[in-house]
């Protein structure tokens, strides 16, 4: 059946585009395809999770919940590159610098 499909997109007059056409949506979804498996999304809670909360929040202060004890993790958004920089308000927890 597929042989019989790709026999008739060949004889078309405009195959050759509707082949362009399905060879870029392909190529697309094996990027979107590649792109799931190298970045899986991060498990609710983890640092993965609670950084990528914080590049997408507009503020540039607030807080969250530490991944380590649970506790308030501080965090800052440099305003000249958006780095971020956290800190959790137990003594000696948990520090991230971007």
């Amino acid at each position: 059946m597929a042989h019989v499909s790709a026999l008739g997109l060949e004889l078309r007059a405009d195959g050759a585009e509707m082949r362009q056409r399905a060879a870029i949506e392909a190529l697309r979804g094996l990027a979107e395809g590649l792109k799931a498996a190298a970045h899986p999304d991060p498990a609710p809670g983890s640092l993965p999770a609670i950084m990528a909360a914080i590049a997408t929040d507009p503020a540039g202060v607030g807080t969250a919940t530490c991944p380590d004890c649970a506790g308030r993790l501080a965090w800052i958004k440099d305003a000249s590159n958006g780095h971020i920089h956290a800190r959790c308000e137990d003594a000696g927890c948990f520090t991230v610098l971007q």
